[in-house]
């Protein structure tokens, strides 16, 4: 197997370097230098193609087959070639083709949306839509899947559009009806603070190191769009200024989850299949778990005293901000409740789009028509509307369902920590790494050791159940 390691080292590294790039285009990269970036990130993406295009990496799997391997050894081959199959399904011409357009479209996609014009990003988006699928016709064909399946695996390989159907049902028969007849606040309550952005950033920074955000491998800055990248022992969050602050915070707990899950991987693994993520659905879960099971939850708010009075009044605020439905266009705003409505919205559009091959003009209209029949809301213009993500516009098309079945993962994990319920009750620096270290041991350090169902099995003596969302939406909201 040591021959086939030295092969993944030199790919996982290509692939933090292509990390660092795109966290540079996402925050400080010049206006007149995305061409030159584009060439770069396109070369660069050809030599990662070629690494695990490489005849001898098959040889070395076919001959390693035949080997007498440990379990932990027939795991990692199992994820090697999976690795290696899908990364030889798509040409690398297309390969080098996707991350041109991809750059060029996400350049257009910020100008589009700051300036709420969809003509800028729609000539764009449908070539880029072009090549997308043929990169799933591509895959479909290696991986004996249907298209969009296809591009599911790409985030999670323990889901298809046939499993997230029934998790999606209880979205469709329960969350849908019961949103439609909640009473629901238009108006969120709006949190500002005196205190300058560096200040925001010392005070929380203290709070994210408490848990368990390593600063001498990673950093925080600001973007248009929050998110976690970066590179092995390289951690990069991002988040962007709200006028309304909790919003920011609500973002940086999102992402620090996501870092603190990468910073938490085995070290020795750092550069195995084995040893990365199991999927981005466990993936959101952590981000999800950090957000709302932990910033969101009613005892938590006491810790940003200094960022807010500190009131019992602001406190109570805090409590009807995050507890209360509301009618909120922007999925990464919405409320708990309403959110997996937003995630199922995208998801519906998607198989329309693989299925039918519909192109923007009918993505917008789709959108448009779903968030009024699903959420009840008219959409004002198409900046909170079909251009409020980047997701699409850099394309990525598969991914969306992850936050949802992250969500009902993070649920199930929460009724399962031992820990959890000491943190509730009383909210301390020793409580708070009770918990994080309970992730840590039971998740984290897991990676792809066990599959989705199999790390639940293994915490909470059952697979994925949506029970356990449906039960933290009605505590929180309902009851």
């Amino acid at each position: 197997m040591d021959n086939l390691k030295k092969y993944f080292k030199n790919y996982y590294v290509l692939n933090d370097i292509s990390g660092i790039l795109f966290w540079d285009n996402a925050t400080n990269l010049p206006a007149k230098s995305i061409e030159s970036r584009s060439d770069q990130m396109s070369i660069l993406a050809e030599y990662i193609d070629q690494e695990l295009r490489d005849l001898n990496i098959i040889k070395e799997i076919n001959l390693n087959k035949n080997k007498d391997l440990n379990d932990y050894d027939k795991k990692n081959l199992l994820l090697m070639e999976s690795i290696v199959l899908k990364e030889n399904a798509v040409d690398g011409l297309l390969k080098s083709q996707l991350v041109k357009k991809k750059l060029k479209c996400e350049h257009l996609w910020r100008e589009a949306r700051e300036k709420n014009d969809v003509s800028i990003i729609e000539k764009d988006f449908n070539e880029l839509l072009n090549l997308v699928h043929e990169e799933a016709s591509q895959l479909s064909k290696s991986l004996s899947l249907n298209p969009y399946d296809a591009l599911i695996s790409n985030y999670d390989r323990d889901y298809n559009s046939s499993k997230i159907d029934k998790l999606f049902e209880i979205i469709k028969t329960d969350i849908i009806p019961q949103y439609l007849n909640l009473e629901k606040i238009s108006k969120p309550t709006i949190f500002k603070s005196d205190l300058s952005k560096d200040d925001i950033f010392q005070h929380t920074n203290l709070k994210l190191k408490e848990l368990g955000f390593n600063f001498d491998y990673g950093r925080i800055d600001q973007s248009m769009h929050p998110f976690c990248g970066g590179a092995n022992k390289d951690v990069r969050i991002t988040t962007r200024f709200e006028d309304n602050i909790l919003e920011t915070l609500s973002a940086l707990f999102h992402e620090t989850g996501h870092g603190v899950y990468e910073q938490n991987r085995p070290t020795e693994l750092l550069y195995e299949p084995i040893g990365q993520a199991r999927s981005l659905s466990v993936h959101e879960s952590q981000s999800l778990f950090y957000e709302n099971h932990i910033f969101k939850s009613k005892s938590y708010f006491q810790v940003f005293n200094k960022i807010f009075d500190g009131s019992k009044d602001m406190h109570q605020s805090f409590i009807e901000h995050y507890h209360t439905v509301r009618l909120n266009p922007i999925r990464v705003s919405a409320d708990e409740f309403s959110y997996p409505i937003h995630v199922f919205i995208r998801y519906e559009i998607e198989k329309e789009i693989f299925n039918n091959k519909i192109q923007f003009k009918d993505i917008r209209h789709l959108w448009n028509k779903y968030y009024k029949q699903y959420l009840d809301i008219d959409l004002p213009n198409d900046t909170v509307g079909v251009l409020q993500d980047i997701h699409w516009y850099e394309g990525i098309f598969g991914y969306f369902p992850t936050y949802a079945i992250g969500a009902m993962i993070s649920s199930q994990i929460k009724f399962s920590c031992p820990e959890y319920q000491s943190f509730v009750d009383n909210v301390s620096e020793e409580s708070i790494y009770k918990v994080t270290d309970w992730l840590k041991n039971n998740i984290h350090q897991k990676a792809s050791l066990y599959s989705s169902d199999e790390m639940l099995q293994n915490i909470s003596g059952e697979s994925l159940n949506s029970s356990y969302f449906l039960k933290h939406l009605n505590n929180r909201f309902i009851q």
